[in-house]
C-alpha cells in the first residue's frame, strides 16, 4: 500500500450494512480490527485515498489509526451533530449518490417550460424563472465573487448549509474557482442529448482546471481538489460527477440528487 494522507475530518457516520474497521491502512489487505452491525454510529477523525473497493476510493479514519470504506456509510455529519432525517436518494452498489434522471429531475423541480436555442442552449420562458428561482446566501464564497447564487427555490437550503458546513470544516480554501451554475443547455451542449441539470440550477461547478470534464479529478489533497468537499455535499444529497463512469468523469460537477424536496 502506498503512502497515505490523511485530511482532518471531525464528524461521524453510520454504516449502512456490516462493515470492518480496518487496522492501520485504508485497504482490505490488512486485519480487522473488529466487525461493526448496519446502523452503528462511528466517529471520523479524517478522510483518505485508499483502496478502490467497487470503484470508490474514499476511506474514514477513525481513532486508533482504524479505518473504515465510505462506501458502507451514511453521508458525512460534522461533529456531535445527531443523524439527519434519511434523504431520499439514489445510491450505487458503492453507497455514492447517483444523479437523478431527467424525468426525476422534472418531478422533483418542476418541468421546463423552453425553446431551443443556438449550440446546445435553450432558452427558458420567463415565467418559469420568475416562479421558481431564488438566491442563496454563500458570504463564504465571497473570495471568489459569490457571495450570492442563482437557484432553483428548492435549492437554496441546500446550496447554503453545505458551504457553511465547508467554511466550518475550515475548507473553503479548497474552494479556487467558480465555474457555473445556471446555464439553461443540453448535456454536453449537444441538442442530441437531453437536458443538463444545470438547466434547472441544481448544479455547480468549482476548481475547473483542476478537475476537468473526461479526466480523472485531482487526487485529495493536491491543488485543485475538491475530493475533501465531497462528504458535505453529499450529506446534503449531492451527486459528485467525479464519481461518473469514464469518459464522462467530472469531477467540477456537484447536482442536487434528492427526491425528496
Amino acid at each position: 500500500m502506498p503512502d497515505f494522507q490523511i485530511t482532518p475530518q471531525d464528524g461521524a457516520v453510520t454504516a449502512i450494512a456490516k462493515l470492518n474497521i480496518r487496522d492501520g491502512q485504508p485497504t482490505t489487505e490488512v486485519p480487522v480490527a473488529r466487525k461493526v452491525e448496519a446502523g452503528t454510529s462511528l466517529a471520523v477523525a479524517g478522510i483518505v485515498t485508499g483502496q478502490a473497493v467497487k470503484g470508490n476510493d474514499q476511506w474514514y479514519a477513525g481513532p486508533g489509526r482504524t479505518f473504515f470504506w465510505s462506501g458502507a456509510c451514511s453521508d458525512f455529519r460534522e461533529g456531535d451533530e445527531p443523524p439527519p432525517a434519511t434523504l431520499k436518494v439514489r445510491r450505487r452498489p458503492n453507497g455514492t449518490i447517483r444523479p437523478l434522471t431527467e424525468s426525476q429531475i422534472a418531478s422533483v423541480f418542476g418541468p421546463l417550460d423552453y425553446k431551443e436555442g443556438l449550440g446546445g442552449r435553450i432558452r427558458l420562458d420567463p415565467s418559469w424563472s420568475q416562479k421558481n428561482m431564488g438566491i442563496a446566501n454563500t458570504p463564504s464564497l465571497d473570495d471568489i465573487g459569490r457571495p450570492k447564487l442563482e437557484v432553483h427555490k428548492k435549492a437554496i437550503g441546500a446550496f447554503e448549509r453545505v458551504f457553511a458546513a465547508i467554511e466550518a470544516a475550515g475548507l473553503t480554501r479548497r474552494i479556487l474557482t467558480y465555474d457555473g451554475l445556471w446555464v439553461p443547455r443540453h448535456k454536453g451542449w449537444s441538442p442530441a442529448r437531453g437536458l443538463s441539470s444545470h438547466s434547472w440550477a441544481i448544479a455547480i461547478d468549482l476548481n475547473a482546471r483542476w478537475n476537468g470534464y473526461g479526466v480523472t479529478p485531482a487526487p485529495t489533497g493536491s491543488h485543485g481538489s475538491v475530493r475533501e468537499l465531497v462528504p458535505y455535499f453529499a450529506a446534503e444529497g449531492f451527486a459528485w460527477g467525479g464519481f461518473f463512469s469514464p469518459p464522462y468523469e467530472d469531477g467540477m460537477h456537484f447536482e442536487l440528487a434528492r427526491l425528496d424536496l
